[in-house]
């Protein structure tokens, strides 16, 4: 509106000096229209050499740990450029990291600092400029494509020891058996040393090096475990951080993690839309495998706990402990894990009770057996502080 008042205004002084014939009338006229059409040019040709450079050290973030981002501005040409604004266009909810700058000969350099709010993808750019004229009447926009993906973890709270029963640790078990019961896993090869039976040579290798290769062997000390991850859409409720979806998660990383650091192997079943399995293995970065699919998990799944279809392979596989994690109030889940557990299967099942967090309905209320470990999670419940709970009423199976 102000650049049309100037140009009505400049129209009816130039129509004034013509019918007046005064000289300063047409001084004034010439004057204000040259500086018209400076300011127009003026941001133009200011925000071609303009650049800004965005620094960021990912790492591996988690939810909840904050981050520092780093800005140089600067620009090539000698024209002044004394109002700049620079947004960023990330929309990271509270992390506003723009500011206006003055630029002359030497960059503008700050830092801007946030925290990381929710798990998945997060984009940082990309970045807009917009430089302003001194006088006001005219600006000039440009968006720099620059971006910056960095995938957040779930949030890893810190767990008391659960997940390390007795029963589970080498050595002698009435539930498990002797150790050495436990047949022993190939770790590797070497050369072939006198005393060693014929049954350890490595024939192909021993082919293929020309020279004999025997086998190592690595004893399992303790099981497998199982992180059952409930993803059926129907029971999950809250939003944001304060949801089940995000407690269930936040669990599942916490136990993987805990496991993972004690040496242990562990795996994922998710009854999600893709119904994903992450089988356990001894990778080193089996634990990153883990967090980068929690990292994007979405209860999308259209099928429920209890009819998850990975239960006929759990069944199948030898020392197994059970980690099972939902918010599902139908008792059919219960049946499903009791079905698969063999003989020498530990089970920790956390149930997150969903009605604290909005959902409809009573709470479900159940006992697992006196083999098995229950907790119950609620909201706003600290981590460090699970117990567990003997306090619920028996089910009839």
């Amino acid at each position: 509106m102000s650049r049309v008042l100037i140009a009505v205004g400049l129209a009816l002084l130039f129509i004034f000096a013509f019918l007046t014939a005064i000289k300063s009338a047409y001084v004034l006229a010439y004057a204000l229209c040259l500086l018209f059409l400076v300011s127009w040019a003026w941001p133009r040709l200011a925000i071609r050499g303009i650049k800004v450079q965005r620094s960021l050290r990912a790492g591996t973030p988690t939810v909840g740990e904050p981050f520092e981002e780093t800005f140089v501005a600067s620009k090539r040409s000698s024209l002044p450029a004394p109002w700049v604004e620079i947004s960023d266009l990330s929309r990271m909810g509270d992390y506003q990291p723009g500011r206006v700058v003055s630029l002359g000969r030497k960059p503008v350099t700050w830092v801007a600092r946030g925290v990381y709010r929710q798990r998945g993808w997060v984009t940082f750019g990309p970045t807009q400029v917009r430089v302003n004229e001194p006088f006001g009447f005219f600006g000039c926009e440009r968006r720099l494509g620059q971006r910056q993906q960095v995938l957040v973890y779930p949030r890893v709270r810190p767990l008391p020891d659960l997940m390390m029963p007795a029963s589970h640790h080498a050595g002698t078990s009435e539930r498990h058996g002797q150790w050495a019961d436990y047949p022993p896993e190939t770790g590797g090869v070497r050369d072939y040393a006198p005393g060693d039976s014929f049954a350890r040579i490595h024939w192909p290798l021993s082919l293929h090096h020309q020279r004999l290769m025997s086998k190592t062997f690595e004893q399992p000390l303790t099981a497998d475990l199982w992180v059952v991850l409930d993803l059926d859409r129907r029971v999950h409720f809250g939003e944001g951080e304060e949801s089940t979806l995000e407690y269930a998660v936040s669990l599942a990383a916490s136990v993987a993690i805990q496991v993972h650091e004690k040496g242990r192997r562990v795996g994922l079943v998710a009854n999600d839309g893709r119904g994903t399995l992450l089988e356990p293995h001894r990778m080193v970065r089996q634990d990153r495998m883990i967090l980068e699919y929690l990292a994007i998990a979405r209860a999308d799944g259209s099928q429920s706990l209890a009819r998850a279809m990975a239960w006929d392979r759990i069944r199948r596989l030898p020392r197994r402990a059970l980690a099972v994690i939902t918010p599902s109030a139908d008792p059919g889940w219960m049946r499903s894990v009791q079905a698969v557990r063999g003989r020498g299967t530990a089970l920790i099942a956390f149930y997150i009770d969903a009605t604290s967090f909005g959902a409809p309905g009573p709470n479900l209320s159940f006992d697992l057996g006196s083999d098995a470990d229950l907790y119950v999670i609620r909201k706003g419940d600290d981590f460090t502080r699970l117990m567990r709970t003997r306090d619920a009423v028996r089910v009839a199976w």
